[in-house]
């Protein structure tokens, strides 16, 4: 699973411990924190409130089909506000909202608030959904809510602000909360269905490529049937099945894609709707979610067998024509020419997420070494695009551009090497050819689950960073590929000089 997948899955145990306090996000501390999504999990223990409050700040966004800025027609509105309503309840009463990803962090303030604002159209998607997977209201067992969750319209501001929201259920034979043995894990049958709603298309999913986008993320973070046991936090060992694609007559792209092993059954599926307005997508797990939040494999006992969802009747439900775009679509996209455009990456490229300067300026190479504080400014840009490398692999990219204090451009490449070649973990940092700005190099750094390789380039005391992250389930990088991302670098130089 990629890093940002396992701040979400700690988002998730977080919020859902008994002993736990509900968790919100706090600008300042993003800031003053840094960037750690790209750490290994084995800095401590004690990183994982950090790293989530760090998830929270990325940006979600996405091009248009074309490969430019997103639409910025709006999504069809829900008339009523009111919260809908099912047998034992309204839907905020049993299920769990938690937005994880906002446009604009500076909207967002610290400290414990007095409700939750979601989306309204979020609010009524999930309402639909459960009303045709669980019509009778008998299985869908109630979360209880620490701080209230209040549906508002689009055109509120701190709803609008949401791009990424999850929400979780919990699925049981008869309704009632699964029974907890001595280690607060469930031990009686119950399933978990987590649906997760984007501002924008998810970058992980490429219709022109075969993956359904299930093996990162949502379906990755907590799909994990039978890990490898001789690896520390080892990836599964069942793969998911080819992607099953369709169009909706609204024009919409309905993927799916399932695994099993044994009794174990994961489903996943995204419907992604046109013009770059948001989409939404589902995953089914028929075992306690709780197993693998706890980095253990799923326990037998609490399998509901047989699976009390399918891939057909989640497609069924996600494919409605009640279901909208459930959140605010973002704004287009627009990068500055001194910054890699979508085409520069090649065919098949488009923008990802908003260049809102919302990434903490604190810049870590390695999973081990400090906070690097000497940037100018508390924020920085961060452009995200994906599409294929030149061996077919669908990635993620995300360009920034980082100032330094007057003078200190060499001294910081420089401690950026040093770093990079003697922390902890197995690296890899090659120099790129001379002529290439100032100067830079190239670093792998396997040991992280997505296999990240991040280019810095310094342009006196600016360095321009490429960070490009591995499907989790590829064989790694070609020699084609290593070769695309010294081009890149080169792309990258001559956008930044052409600037004067």
């Amino acid at each position: 699973m990629t890093e940002d997948s396992q701040w979400m899955r700690e988002v998730f145990d977080t919020t859902r411990g008994e002993e736990e306090p509900a968790w919100f996000p706090d600008a300042q501390a993003v800031i003053d924190g840094g960037d750690r999504r790209r750490r290994l999990r084995t800095v401590g223990a004690g990183s994982g409130s950090l790293a989530v409050v760090a998830a929270a700040a990325i940006v979600v966004g996405v091009a248009a089909p074309d490969g430019g800025g997103r639409s910025t027609t709006a999504p069809p509105t829900v008339p009523s506000t009111a919260p809908p309503t099912r047998s034992h309840g309204t839907v905020l009463d049993q299920v769990d909202f938690i937005p994880v990803l906002y446009k604009n962090m500076s909207l967002v303030s610290g400290g414990r608030p007095n409700s939750v604002d979601v989306p309204q159209p979020a609010v009524s998607d999930m309402a639909a959904l459960l009303s045709e997977l669980d019509p009778t209201s008998s299985h869908i067992a109630p979360i209880p809510t620490r701080i209230p969750v209040k549906a508002v319209p689009f055109g509120d501001t701190n709803g609008d602000n949401v791009a990424g929201l999850q929400v979780n259920a919990d699925w049981t034979p008869d309704g009632e909360p699964a029974g907890q043995g001595g280690t607060n894990l469930p031990v009686t049958p119950n399933g978990n269905l987590i649906t997760r709603f984007l501002d924008g298309d998810d970058p992980k999913f490429q219709p022109a490529m075969p993956g359904c986008g299930a093996g990162d993320d949502l379906g990755g973070a907590w799909s994990t049937l039978n890990p490898d046991p001789s690896v520390f936090n080892g990836p599964d060992r069942v793969a998911w099945s080819a992607c099953d694609q369709r169009r909706l007559g609204d024009g919409s792209i309905l993927a799916s894609s399932v695994k099993s092993f044994g009794p174990f059954t994961a489903v996943f599926v995204t419907r992604q709707f046109p013009g770059g307005a948001g989409s939404v997508e589902t995953l089914w797990l028929n075992y306690s979610i709780k197993d693998a939040a706890k980095d253990v494999a799923p326990n037998p006992d609490t399998v509901l067998s047989p699976s009390a969802l399918t891939v057909q009747k989640l497609t069924a439900a996600l494919s409605g024509n009640g279901i909208v775009p459930g959140l605010k679509a973002a704004a287009a996209v627009t990068v500055p020419p001194t910054l890699l455009q979508a085409s520069d990456f090649g065919t098949g490229w488009k923008i990802d997420s908003t260049g809102t300067p919302n990434r903490p300026s604190n810049l870590v190479t390695d999973a081990c070494a400090g906070d690097q504080s000497d940037l100018v400014g508390t924020t920085v840009p961060d452009y995200a695009f994906s599409g294929p490398t030149p061996s077919g692999l669908n990635v993620r990219a995300d360009v920034l551009r980082l100032t330094v204090k007057t003078g200190t451009g060499a001294g910081k490449l420089a401690n950026l090497r040093e770093q990079a070649e003697t922390g902890c973990g197995t690296t890899t940092v090659t120099s790129l050819p001379s002529g290439i700005g100032d100067g830079g190099f190239v670093e792998s750094i396997p040991g992280l689950p997505s296999r990240p390789w991040n280019v810095f380039i310094r342009f006196g005391d600016t360095v321009i960073q490429i960070s490009v992250n591995c499907p989790e389930s590829s064989s790694g990088f070609t020699q084609a590929d290593k070769q695309w991302l010294t081009d890149l670098a080169v792309k990258a130089a001559t956008r930044f000089t052409a600037k004067s």
